[in-house]
């Protein structure tokens, strides 16, 4: 399988989204506030779907970049495992909303505080465990993870 070529992605733009997240499932777990984990496991979704009403890229691009308080931080890049993360996120988000409605907050928060741990390691350490795993995927042949990792310059 040929390697494709990584596009430009801004890491800024993707730890403002992590940061958000973090923040929110801390306020959650705080508040006990499934609400807001359904808000994240829905901005998520969004990005992972690409959407240009993604919360968060829409808080980046139309509020953090015009202010000039963060630099944008393009690298050479794929997006797609990027989005696959932002899924898995998505998934879990909304398995823990669904647990916690059901009456089964412990399995909730539990799957919140995983996605709460990968979010803090992808913004503190730049381990990015989805973006792994998609080339983990693509490496073994998983059918719909196409693109694979060209260079050591490209995060996961």
């Amino acid at each position: 399988m040929a390697a494709t070529p990584p596009r430009v992605v801004d890491q800024t733009g993707l730890k403002t989204g992590q940061a958000i997240t973090i923040l929110l499932l801390a306020l959650a777990f705080i508040f006990d506030s499934a609400a807001l984990v359904a808000f994240v496991a829905f901005a998520q979704i969004m990005g992972a779907f690409d959407s240009p009403y993604a919360p968060y890229r829409l808080f980046y691009t139309r509020l953090i970049k015009p202010s000039g308080v963060l630099k944008p931080n393009p690298i050479p890049d794929n997006p797609e495992p990027h989005r696959f993360a932002l899924l898995v996120g998505a998934l879990f988000n909304g398995a823990a909303v669904l647990a916690i409605s059901l009456g089964a907050p412990v399995v909730g928060w539990v799957l919140v505080g995983i996605v709460f741990v990968l979010a803090n390691l992808n913004f503190w350490l730049g381990f990015c465990a989805g973006c792994w795993m998609y080339y983990l995927f693509n490496r073994i042949g998983v059918p719909g993870f196409t693109v694979s990792r060209l260079t050591e310059g490209t995060h996961g």
